[in-house]
């Protein structure tokens, strides 16, 4: 039986989305520097969801990793029944906005330019929950202009035990890169702070999301632990974050790393 809110999200998509005129290119060496830009530190796997049949055309072999299932079993609705009951309602807004943007608020020839990157968890086959960096990418547009095909990649963070949040982005190399956070019953647009660190602030950062200490990164950037305690401080200060794993939620989801 498909889950009912599988049956909401390709209404959305379908309502939305409807593709008329499709192209026959295949996206391979698309795929691959795809691949490349959305890879982030951790275990992870990536899958190829065809938007004319909703089906995965491609499961990568990592999710008997992150998730323990075999690839064959990965679906729309598979991701459904994994995530966490409590953001099921959340991934469904998220969802909506983001088909909206792409399709609505932007170009049809910039759809390719931007990833959508938010936190959320899934259940590991032995009932876990695991926390999952949750990254998309369109890699081809029908000729009528519809998203046709994408990438998603999840990468396995719950290590760095981040927070999730009613937080997602819209991350470009080529234009300005786009935040959302829920405030009250609506998604509102927020600040861009992928700006405000410095480049020896982002290679700390860099180290953090490998789960380095302070210590350590004091010895790999040849400074004391006491000077990248300071740069953590002055960090939270700029982002105006709590803790580290809040700093840590938002450049995991803004792409600043």
């Amino acid at each position: 039986m498909v889950n009912e809110n599988t049956v909401k999200l390709l209404q959305l998509w379908n309502q939305e989305n409807k593709l008329t005129i499709p192209n026959n290119k295949e996206p391979i060496i698309e795929i691959i520097d795809q691949i490349a830009s959305l890879f982030t530190a951790g275990s992870f796997y990536y899958y190829i969801l065809d938007f004319t049949s909703y089906k995965m055309t491609y499961v990568h072999e990592g999710i008997e990793e992150v998730l323990g299932i075999k690839p064959e079993e990965w679906s729309i609705d598979t991701f459904f029944k994994l995530t966490h009951p409590d953001e099921i309602e959340n991934v469904l807004e998220k969802e909506a906005i983001i088909i909206k943007f792409k399709l609505d608020d932007i170009r049809k020839e910039n759809i390719s330019n931007y990833k959508t990157s938010y936190l959320m968890k899934l259940r590991h086959a032995n009932g876990n929950y695991k926390t999952i960096l949750h990254q998309t990418k369109v890699i081809s547009v029908s000729d009528d202009g519809m998203i046709q095909t994408s990438i998603g990649i999840h990468t396995d963070v719950t290590y760095l035990n981040p927070p999730v949040s009613n937080r997602f982005s819209f991350i470009s190399r080529k234009k300005p890169n786009v935040h959302f956070e829920k405030q009250g019953d609506s998604y509102l647009q927020v600040k861009d702070i992928s700006n405000i660190f410095t480049k020896r602030e982002k290679e700390i950062i860099a180290l953090i999301l490998k789960g380095k200490t302070a210590v350590e990164i004091g010895n790999i950037l040849n400074i004391s632990n006491y000077t990248v305690n300071t740069h953590k401080r002055n960090m939270l200060k700029k982002s105006k974050c709590k803790n580290s794993r809040e700093l840590v939620s938002k450049c995991l989801q803004e792409g600043i790393v």
